[in-house]
């Protein structure tokens, strides 16, 4: 029975021994004799402990940390007094690899939350503008700034918006090398800016570029999650703008059409100082409707948006109205750039028939507006005046002056 009892705490001892880190002893005086070779501890480690180590006559469990040597320690210390001697015994135990558990638990936990406060800031913004999201991303991939370009396929411009410190559109002529940059794959380099994304969403294609910063976050750029956030965030803008477009938009013409004038009419044509007011009709549509149909009808209204285009800007701008009616509304000129203004349509008229081979003519009739007015009047009189030139235009031909 003493046999198997000696077996049994030898079995214990050796279990215990496996078990934990190991011993560290030292006397009253804390100068260490005797230290378990499986506990790693750095030069600078073992004067860490010294400072951190309780006091002799203290019961204590604290941790230990060893940065240099990668080790965390769970220590229990007492004091044991043997034969008049006293002893500061330190049991430790190492949990480095729970640490490290915890550690990459804590790590994820924390960009499970960045992720999530980075998609709700970009949720926040899916009404704005597809580049919108340059800022957001720009603040969570740490970098210095970004480059958002946009293509459509046979346009004679890309759009660029770029960020720093504040978002900046421009509108560039295509080169080859715009072009090439649509080609240029995920995390690739250009110019000191890395891809962040490269996608097409119809006709339109698009490319993001970063330039990293001192404090680059690289696991955020080559995420998968922040790149869809991204792309779809994108992605809706272009399909925002289109809904927005072709409510805003004749679809035959791309021309403005009645409702986006019938919006603007409060909002942007009633207090400028100087207005003119262009009513447009064009001759025949239908009796070419009548005779060679539809298409050949439609080659006629495509014609005359084409030639009000040409003299179109941001304060000149171009509505059909329906059927053969158009309208252009100029705003802060005077009564003499009005005229110039259609002289200048009527030459880019003549430039469109030489193009399609067409003999398209169209009724004006022009009012003017200074300091305080009626637009309502003025559309009246300017379609007055686009009548009595239908009229002498049909006239002039040996034709019906009827409407």
């Amino acid at each position: 029975m003493v046999r198997e009892q000696t077996t049994i705490d030898k079995a214990i001892q050796a279990f215990v021994k496996n078990r934990v880190g190991g011993v560290i002893v030292n006397d009253r005086d804390g100068e260490i004799l005797y230290k378990d070779k499986r506990i790693i501890l750095s030069d600078k480690g073992k004067g860490l402990f010294n400072k951190k180590r309780p006091a002799v006559d203290e019961l204590k469990t604290w941790e230990f940390t060893d940065m240099d040597s990668g080790k965390y320690y769970r220590v229990e210390t007492a004091f044991v007094e043997v034969e008049n001697e006293g002893y500061q015994c330190h049991l430790f135990t190492d949990v480095s690899d729970y640490a490290t558990l915890f550690q990459d638990i804590s790590d994820y936990s924390k960009k499970i939350s960045d992720m999530s406060d980075f998609q709700k800031s970009i949720l926040a913004k899916l009404s704005q503008d597809y580049d919108c999201c340059l800022p957001e991303l720009t603040a969570f991939c740490r970098a210095t700034d970004a480059e958002l370009y946009m293509y459509e396929d046979g346009s004679s411009h890309v759009r660029r918006s770029s960020y720093s410190r504040r978002l900046h559109r421009a509108n560039v002529p295509v080169s080859d090398e715009l072009e090439a940059l649509f080609d240029i794959k995920r995390f690739g380099l250009e110019d000191g800016y890395y891809c962040f994304l490269s996608e097409r969403a119809g006709n339109q294609r698009y490319a993001v570029f970063l330039r990293r910063g001192h404090d680059f976050n690289e696991e955020y750029f080559r995420d998968a999650s922040v790149y869809n956030v991204i792309r779809l965030y994108i992605e809706n803008g272009i399909l925002r703008e289109k809904i927005i477009y072709e409510s805003e938009h004749d679809g035959l013409t791309g021309l403005y059409n009645k409702g986006k004038y019938m919006s603007l009419k409060e909002q942007a044509f009633g207090a400028p100082e100087r207005i003119a007011v262009f009513n447009f009709d064009v001759n025949n549509l239908k009796t070419v409707n009548d005779s060679l149909g539809h298409e050949a009808g439609d080659r006629l209204l495509i014609i005359a948006a084409d030639s009000l285009k040409d003299i179109l800007s941001e304060d000149v701008m171009g509505f059909r109205l329906g059927g053969d009616e158009f309208l252009v509304i100029a705003r802060g000129i005077s009564w003499s750039e009005a005229e110039d203004l259609k002289q200048e349509w009527e030459k880019s008229l003549e430039r469109m028939n030489a193009k399609y081979k067409q003999d398209v003519t169209i009724a004006c009739g022009t009012a003017y507006g200074d300091g305080e007015y009626d637009l309502d009047i003025l559309l009246a009189d300017a379609d007055t005046r686009m009548y009595e030139n239908k009229k002498a235009m049909k006239e002039k031909l040996g034709l019906k002056t009827g409407r």
